[in-house]
């Protein structure tokens, strides 16, 4: 299984109880993790026996690499010289991308437990399912029952010969730019929300949308889907609302316009300056 599936997904452990388990613990939204010779490394179970704490709104996540993966959090302070505590955007440029994931999986999973502690129809409490195959919380009065939720959002890198459209967010640093996003509407195909999105943020047609991949994006609970697309029609007009700024640009100024890291945004324009 390891050769196919790195990670295999579960609600109950698959494997026995092990020292060599992962846990990814939260405290206040930060992350857990342990220093090693310069490394950032996810603690194992042997790592966080000895700390004697107490963890809270445990979950199974499942197996990687044949060992169980689980999620809690924690309220207890811990002054050991070799734990920290990272938020999700500074471990991204720390570690790789499938410990990356794993950590977003694990922080989605709880962020989901906190925000269906009572039910959405009657107020009632709600109960966590006791499934070997479902994750899910049951309301203890009404029986309504809630599953995890994803957000799908796309985002699009748009070519016009040798040059590549990027905009600038009102939210982004000054002088950083990024290709469109946003996310899909009910009841909206993504092709036809990359369509959407372009034209409302920068009033432009496109043409040639093409799948060019995926990404969890737990800010707060998205599924980034990644597309490429060509210039049809139109002028670059941005919203003034949340776009300030958009132009075309070829790939030497680029490069000095957007921040590396494992997005996928971010693996959109590296595929703009590889193969343009």
């Amino acid at each position: 299984m390891n050769d196919y599936l790195k990670f295999e997904p579960s609600v109950k452990p698959l494997h026995k109880d092990s020292r060599e388990d992962y846990w990814y613990l939260f405290k206040d939204n930060k992350l857990m993790v342990l220093k090693e010779k310069g490394e950032v490394k996810i603690p194992r179970w042997k790592d966080v026996d000895v700390l004697n704490i107490s963890i809270y709104n445990i979950q199974s996540m499942g197996s990687y690499y044949n060992c169980n993966c689980k999620c809690g959090e924690i309220i207890d302070d811990i002054n050991e010289e070799n734990i920290e505590f990272l938020n999700l955007r500074t471990l991204s440029t720390l570690v790789d991308e499938e410990s990356y994931l794993l950590a977003s999986k694990a922080n989605l999973l709880l962020n989901w437990l906190k925000l269906n502690q009572y039910c959405g129809v009657c107020g009632s409490k709600m109960y966590k399912k006791d499934s070997k195959f479902e994750r899910a919380m049951v309301c203890s009065n009404c029986g309504n029952t809630t599953w995890p939720r994803t957000s799908p959002a796309i985002i699009v890198a748009v070519t016009k010969g040798d040059r590549l459209l990027l905009a600038h967010n009102k939210y982004f640093p000054e002088g950083k730019y990024s290709v469109i996003a946003g996310f899909v509407e009910y009841g909206e195909t993504f092709e036809d929300c990359v369509k959407r999105e372009v034209f409302e943020e920068v009033g432009i047609k496109i043409k040639n949308i093409k799948y060019f991949g995926s990404q969890p994006w737990p800010y707060p609970n998205s599924m980034m889907i990644g597309f490429t697309a060509e210039y049809l029609d139109g002028d670059i007009k941005v919203d003034g609302e949340e776009i300030l700024h958009a132009d075309w640009f070829t790939k030497e100024e680029v490069l000095g316009l957007y921040n590396k890291s494992i997005s996928i945004g971010s693996e959109l324009i590296e595929w703009f300056l590889k193969n343009h």
